[in-house]
Parts: C-alpha cells; sequence; structure tokens
C-alpha cells in the first residue's frame, strides 16, 4: 500500500496518507488520456457559430437581369453565394459539440494522472492550504518556500484568501475538489492539495 507523505506549508513533515495498491493505475493506454482530453476540450465549445445562407440573407429575389442575350452567365437573385453580400455556402451552424464516455474511464485517466505526478515527485500534499489576508506576495512566498514555481491548487473549501492571492499569478490556478479535471492537471507541473480533498478523492472516484 503506498505512502504519501503530508507536509505543512513550512515543508514540515506532520503525516501519512495511505494509498490502496489498485487505486493509481501503473499503465493505461494513451488513447484513453487522449480520449478524456478531447472531451473536455469538446465539451467547452458553445457550438453556437453560425452563417446565413442564401435563404436568410435580407434581399430582392428579383432576377437581376434576363435569362438570354447578355453575354453573362445565368443568375437568379442577387443572394446567390458567389456576389458579395449574399449567403455563405456550407458555412458554420449551431451544433452540439459535446461528447461523453463512461464515468469509470474518466476516472481511470484521472487516478492515473495523480499517480504519474505521485510517481515524478510532482504531487504536494498539505495538511491545510490556508492564511489570512488577501495577499499574492504572501502566496509566492508560501509556494517559494516549497520549491514549486506552478501548479494546480487544489482545495477542499472554498478559501477566498487563497483563491485570490494567486488568480493573478501566472502558472497558478486553484480549484475545487469536485473541479478538478485532466486538462488542469496536465497543463501544471505540479500538484498541490490538501489531505481532504485526496481522501474526497480516494471515496468518490473509485
Amino acid at each position: 500500500m503506498p505512502t504519501i507523505e503530508v507536509y505543512n506549508l513550512q515543508k514540515k513533515k506532520v503525516g501519512d496518507v495511505k494509498i490502496p495498491d489498485d487505486f493509481f493505475p501503473e499503465k493505461v493506454s494513451p488513447g484513453l488520456i487522449n480520449q478524456v482530453v478531447n472531451r473536455q476540450m469538446a465539451n467547452r465549445r458553445l457550438g453556437t457559430s453560425s452563417v446565413k445562407n442564401r435563404h436568410e440573407v435580407s434581399g430582392s429575389t428579383r432576377k437581376i437581369y434576363r435569362q438570354k442575350g447578355t453575354g453573362n452567365a445565368r443568375h437568379g437573385d442577387i443572394k446567390a453565394p458567389i456576389f458579395v453580400g449574399g449567403g455563405q455556402t456550407f458555412g458554420p451552424r449551431p451544433r452540439d459539440w459535446s461528447q461523453d464516455i463512461p464515468k469509470k474511464m474518466r476516472r481511470k485517466a484521472l487516478r492515473y494522472v495523480i499517480g504519474e505526478k505521485l510517481r515524478e515527485k510532482k504531487l504536494f500534499i498539505a495538511d491545510a492550504i490556508q492564511w489570512k489576508e488577501i495577499k499574492t506576495k504572501k502566496a509566492l512566498e508560501v509556494f517559494h518556500k516549497l520549491g514549486i514555481h506552478e501548479a494546480l491548487v487544489v482545495l477542499d473549501h472554498s478559501t477566498d484568501a487563497v483563491i485570490k492571492s494567486l488568480r493573478n499569478v501566472v502558472g497558478f490556478k486553484t480549484a475545487p475538489v469536485e473541479g478538478i479535471n485532466i486538462v488542469d492537471m496536465l497543463n501544471h507541473e505540479f500538484l498541490v492539495m490538501t489531505k481532504v480533498a485526496l481522501d474526497r478523492i480516494q471515496e468518490v472516484w473509485r
């Protein structure tokens, strides 16, 4: 059963957390990680892109000149796609880009990425992540002392002092434990979370 050391924000060890042997998969298909990432990125798309076709453009439907005898090609109304201001052919239309994959597959990929952070010594478990005042300088001092220059910080409860201190710091992002996702974990070198957050992940992501 793997053991993860727990530290305080002064980087002093204050305990350990035991993780079941099968909680972090040792190996998963790269295709699974790719599938979970693609699903998340697709679900972010609004799907509201749209253009007007020739039937939706405002304008006259009068035939622009007679059919024969002009030496020009035959044309109907001015709203045809080949004319400036006409409708667009095969343009984007509103659509639903969302994807879904089984919950067990998503959670397996998330557990694997956390396990990789642990194996690479990029996972830091804190007994608590909090300070009294909203101050960016204070936040940077805390993480500098821990040797962390960029991280996804996972909190077990909303803490204004931490969230607002880090929101403008490049390379840092805070997230509630319920909102942790694979893209944010892959985009940050370090993963920092509280012991309570890790316990909650073990309870839910089985």
